[in-house]
């Protein structure tokens, strides 16, 4: 096993690692270790972890329906939202009968002109 010293530890943080060891029933030593092994064993260091709090946090570009149908039943529409509805749905449906707007897909290959 490797030996680390530390240096310039101010007495503050000494008396409170002698604290700690104390609480945990451990020598300063043990403590000082299965801190430095827990440190270790996690991905993000002190700084790493006040900087994931001041990054916001990543947004939902989705709604789940039960959201949806829940704004819906607490949001009734009002009169006014039903004809624009009902005009929208019947200017859809007379341009879908317009044969100007007819959009089916011809192949030209199969054509009866070419035989």
């Amino acid at each position: 096993m490797a030996t680390v010293t530390i240096r310039n530890l101010s007495d503050d943080v000494v008396d409170a690692l002698k604290a700690r060891a104390r609480r945990n029933s451990r020598s300063m030593e043990a403590e000082v270790r299965d801190v430095l092994t827990r440190l270790a064993e996690n991905d993000a260091s002190g700084i790493e972890a006040a900087l994931a709090q001041r990054i916001p946090q990543r947004r939902r570009w989705s709604v789940p329906s039960s959201e949806i149908m829940a704004w819906i039943d607490a949001n009734p529409s009002t009169p006014a939202q039903d004809r624009m509805r009902e005009e929208w749905a019947a200017e859809l449906e007379a341009d879908r009968r317009n044969p100007l707007f007819d959009e089916t897909i011809r192949d030209p290959w199969d054509d009866d002109a070419s035989a």
